[in-house]
């Protein structure tokens, strides 16, 4: 086995770290807080979960011992490292309010969009062209339908952010409806007490916070 099918298997091990990580965040997060926005967190836990074992399924053609102790992508480590935490930060609470939930959700925002961007740009390597060769010594396999795996990827990446935002949009209408009915008191002892700043709107077309290269 060549260093360039090393490092792709290896970049997408991590990969399918980060996809594991995010599952159990989107699980516990999704027990949380209240229908409906907790099923289609679920079903975003679900999306993680599959994307992790399909790029396992690829992986276990391959001798584990061959690709152990290799270099990984420092971004990508860390990534997997933070959505741990972030995890283990999740599970400790008991029920979550509008503005932690937000504050996760943010998290899991550019979560989505770097791993988007991951699975770009390791399409834009020659590193899959690469590796299906590799895989098709073993198992029937072309480029094309390999490099349509990843493509999928990053559609549903898009297609999470879509719905994270969605899901940020009703919390905030289900917090405003609250402070509209207690807020005759609120502003009355205080008049700008009830004032709700909305914190969707920096989420138009938000930068990515982090490039992960294969």
């Amino acid at each position: 086995m060549n260093d360039k099918v090393q490092e792709s298997i290896q970049y997408l091990k991590q990969c399918s770290i980060v996809e594991n990580e995010s599952s159990r965040l989107y699980e516990t997060l999704s027990r949380k807080i209240n229908q409906p926005e907790s099923s289609y967190v679920l079903g975003l836990a679900y999306d993680s979960l599959k994307n992790s074992k399909i790029i396992q399924a690829v992986l276990d053609y391959f001798d584990p011992e061959e690709i152990e102790n290799k270099n990984t992508k420092k971004n990508l480590t860390e990534l997997a490292a933070e959505t741990a935490m972030l995890f283990k930060k999740a599970s400790k609470i008991y029920n979550l309010d509008y503005l932690p939930s937000c504050e996760i959700l943010k998290q899991l925002i550019t979560l989505e969009d770097t791993m988007g961007r991951a699975y770009k740009n390791y399409l834009q390597t020659n590193a899959p062209k690469t590796l299906a060769e590799e895989l098709s010594k073993s198992v029937t396999i072309n480029f094309v339908n390999f490099k349509k795996i990843f493509e999928n990827f990053i559609e549903e990446k898009i297609k999470h952010r879509g719905i994270l935002v969605d899901i940020m949009y009703s919390l905030e209408l289900k917090d405003t409806e609250i402070h509209r009915k207690i807020m005759p008191l609120v502003k009355y002892q205080n008049p700008d007490a009830w004032i709700h700043e909305s914190t969707i709107h920096t989420f138009a077309n938000p930068p990515l916070n982090t490039n992960a290269e294969p």
